[in-house]
């Protein structure tokens, strides 16, 4: 078999199973000769490390192009498989995007594979939202312009298909039309652009709250949509569409057997009691920019707060998230550096965040605090800002999130401008451009 048919590494099925694999495209042969499902090929960016004879940038470039050359391979030749060329992407979505951020127990069976991808052969306006994703990791990832392009055109034709369909239901949408809000919102906060994020979200947190639940196994949209809500809040100066009255009706439908609320892994990247703090802090900002003495109740609850968790990687994401958030109150309120030793906060939460193997869906789901704490490093951290740095641009490279990029200018602004504690996210110059994390 000639060597341009060949993927640069095993397939997951082979890699996960121990067992040899023949690197064919676009599908492994030895899984088919086994009878397994063949779970296709990491696009993934890799290290590279130097060769003799070359220098190190060279080498780097060098295995780089031959990388970006492999993916394009290997996405172009699993593209276009059915009848309206939408196989490929949805493929790839299944394959490489509804796992991305899942952070549950056992076998992978995420809320996008229950709820979303059963909709994508029946529902038009799904499958066009699935690839239209689809296309903008991938076009991301591999800086193609082309393929930015037919993300757009399938986003606009998802738009046109939901609002038919909406047509077709005048008591309100039903849980198609949901699923597909929820995507299209998901694909603005992914392109970085978010023409319409907060139409989207807005028409699907008013349904919800008037329905009372959106139909979905532990309301996996209702949550989704709050959790977009609140932290889209968080990097924005509008105020969250869900007050905390909605939100604690919608955060206290779970509970576990012992009587404690459930934390979703599949929807949350943080515990419930975590993300209740952070829709707090940023309410009260909004409504009490001054509210010092509040702010300082809050933090010390965030401080004394504390989750046991059962596996080193979870340990290790909770407390970057329960440091992040209390840096979060920090800068939101400008606190005395004393109050909560803020440099040692910041010290601890890069600590834990190296901690957590990198490329990983631990690593992928803490870079919103992460954030939180690069906005008050000082001049002196310059190796904690360069391996923050690189961290978004490998969860950028792997993922193809814009966001992920957009943090990183974000961040560079504000190291250039020395005026971190006093940052308005609000007011950041990215043209036709919006972060949320």
């Amino acid at each position: 078999m000639s060597q341009n048919n060949l993927f640069g590494i095993a397939c997951k099925t082979c890699r996960r199973r121990g067992r040899k694999c023949d690197r064919s495209l676009p599908k492994c042969n030895n899984c088919s000769l086994r009878g397994t499902e063949c779970e296709g090929y990491a696009l993934r960016w890799v290290d590279a490390a130097p060769s003799k004879g070359k220098s190190s940038k060279e080498h780097t470039d060098t295995k780089s192009r031959a990388i970006i050359r492999q993916q394009k391979l290997s996405i172009l030749m699993n593209l276009g498989t059915t009848s309206d060329d939408l196989g490929g992407f949805v493929n790839y979505y299944a394959r490489e995007i509804s796992e991305a951020f899942y952070l549950g127990h056992g076998p992978v069976e995420t809320p996008y594979t229950r709820h979303v991808l059963p909709m994508i052969r029946s529902v038009p306006s799904v499958r066009c939202a699935v690839a239209a994703t689809a296309a903008c990791h991938i076009a991301n990832r591999l800086e193609d312009d082309q393929m930015k392009r037919q993300s757009l055109h399938l986003r606009l034709k998802a738009t046109e298909l939901l609002r038919e369909e909406l047509k077709g239901y005048p008591e309100g949408p039903d849980l198609t039309c949901l699923v597909c809000m929820l995507l299209l919102a998901q694909l603005d906060v992914c392109s970085g652009d978010c023409v319409e994020f907060e139409t989207h979200l807005k028409a699907a947190s008013t349904f919800i709250k008037q329905r009372g639940s959106d139909g979905t196994e532990r309301g996996f949209i209702e949550q989704r949509i709050a959790w977009l809500d609140v932290m889209g809040a968080t990097t924005s100066s509008r105020m969250p569409h869900w007050s905390p009255e909605d939100l604690a009706a919608t955060l206290n439908k779970f509970w576990t057997p012992s009587g404690k609320r459930e934390w979703g892994f599949d929807v949350f990247y943080c515990p419930i009691d975590l993300f209740e703090y952070i829709a707090d802090i940023t309410v009260l900002y909004k409504l009490e920019p001054d509210a010092i003495q509040k702010a300082i109740l809050l933090g010390n609850a965030i401080k004394r707060w504390v989750c046991i968790c059962d596996s080193d990687p979870r340990r290790h994401m909770v407390e970057v998230w329960r440091l992040g958030t209390l840096l979060y109150l920090i800068r939101l309120f400008r606190l005395p550096s004393g109050i909560f030793n803020t440099a040692n906060t910041t010290t601890c939460i890069f600590h834990h965040a190296r901690a957590i193997p990198s490329k990983t869906s631990w690593s992928y789901s803490i870079s919103w605090p992460l954030f939180q704490a690069g906005l008050l490093l000082s001049p002196e951290n310059s190796q904690i800002k360069a391996w923050l740095r690189n961290e978004l641009y490998k969860n950028f490279c792997a993922l193809g999130c814009f966001h992920q990029k957009l943090a990183i200018e974000a961040l560079e602004q504000t190291w250039r401008s020395g005026k971190d504690r006093q940052y308005d996210l609000s007011s950041v110059d990215f043209p036709q451009r919006k972060l949320i994390l």
